[in-house]
């Protein structure tokens, strides 16, 4: 199998999973409406290139598209009653921002079902604007949009379209969409990011600095989120001087850090000692082997590809999934528990991680000569 079929291969997979668990809760043959989900999106997958290959105007039905998806997303947040939901990733931002604006320890706050948020700083702040609204969850339709238009702008219009459609057509997306979880909305924004970055061909060497600060800015969201950037930018960092390495990364730390440091001496604070801040909450569903194993793999694909340009964004998509899997072997392995993804020990909506880097992919890809 060459390499390029390994995206389609993992978005039908990731896609299919997220089907099969959640009409578990509703069929007893689940399996059978994965499969037939695996028909269609792999019927899909063949027809839609030949389809917007001949339309004309892709700009119009671009914007289309756009609108239509953007406010199906918003209507179904409004359809669906937030306090019922067992998902409290909207609640971990909302009640946050209640203790920032009321002056209390935000990081003490709980989520409607009794949980404390995982977030860092600078993202749970960047969903002031949705929360003055009433909604944190409506930060996923605005990234979306920008996305859509950001690969238009870099890669083209029929490219767009198509990843909006495959997007659309991606029962993991409208999941996230549903339950107003920002987990995918953080990686759309730093694949928006990191396609505006190559597209203005930042390099490293010249531009160490920004790159730096702005890494540090991606670490306070996720901690996940500054690979995209790690892969962009390894072999490169690689091959630096070590004084330039020691620098950035100075750099790097300087910068989360400033956005930490309010949170770990405002008053009442148990940031750092707390059992559920925000970086065990994050780091909880891996383990020490996992990270070295991915590492070492992670080191091993930013080297293979060389920095190439036509494999980064194929290549983060592994590396994140690579990530996600390590962690749930290593702790299926240590519980015992095989292949036992229903349960709720394993979150695989962080499988949804890779997700936009696949889609762009199979979208670049089919329309890169055009």
């Amino acid at each position: 199998m060459k390499i390029e079929k390994i995206a389609f291969l993992l978005y039908l997979l990731i896609n299919a999973l997220f089907v099969d668990k959640y009409s578990a809760r509703l069929v007893d043959y689940h399996w059978a409406v994965s499969c037939a989900y695996l028909l269609c999106a792999s019927a899909a997958l063949w027809l839609l290139p030949r389809f917007i290959r001949r339309i004309g105007r892709p700009l119009l039905w671009l914007c289309i598209l756009a609108g239509l998806f953007l406010a199906a997303g918003g209507l179904l947040q409004y359809a669906i009653d937030p306090m019922q939901l067992q998902v409290d990733r909207w609640s971990a931002i909302h009640h946050f921002l209640d203790g920032v604006l009321a002056g209390i320890y935000p990081y003490g706050q709980q989520t409607h079902l009794g949980g404390y948020g995982s977030p860092l700083p600078v993202w749970q702040l960047l969903h002031l604007p949705f929360y003055t609204i009433g909604n944190v969850g409506l930060s996923i339709i605005l990234v979306l949009g920008l996305l859509l238009f950001t690969v238009a702008k870099t890669r083209g219009i029929r490219q767009s379209l198509m990843l909006g459609l495959l997007l659309m057509m991606s029962p993991a997306v409208w999941y996230e969409i549903a339950v107003r979880s920002d987990l995918i909305t953080n990686i759309m924004l730093v694949c928006l990011i990191a396609e505006w970055l190559a597209y203005k061909q930042v390099r490293l060497s010249s531009d160490l600095v920004a790159i730096a600060l702005l890494s540090g800015l991606l670490l306070s969201t996720r901690l996940v989120a500054v690979i995209p950037l790690a892969v962009m930018y390894g072999y490169e960092f690689l091959h630096m001087g070590w004084r330039k390495q020691l620098l950035f990364v100075a750099l790097v730390a300087a910068s989360f850090a400033l956005t930490i440091l309010p949170f770990i001496f405002w008053q009442g604070s148990t940031l750092l000692f707390f059992e559920y801040n925000p970086f065990v909450l994050q780091t909880r569903q891996g383990s020490a082997l996992s990270m070295v194993l991915w590492l070492v793999l992670a080191v091993w694909m930013v080297l293979y590809v060389k920095g190439k340009e036509s494999a980064r964004v194929l290549t983060t998509g592994l590396v994140l999934t690579c990530l996600v899997v390590l962690a749930f072997v290593c702790k299926m392995w240590m519980e015992n528990a095989w292949c036992d993804l229903y349960t709720s020990t394993f979150d695989i909506t962080y499988l949804s991680l890779g997700l936009p880097f696949y889609a762009l992919h199979i979208a670049a890809r089919r329309f890169e000569k055009l």
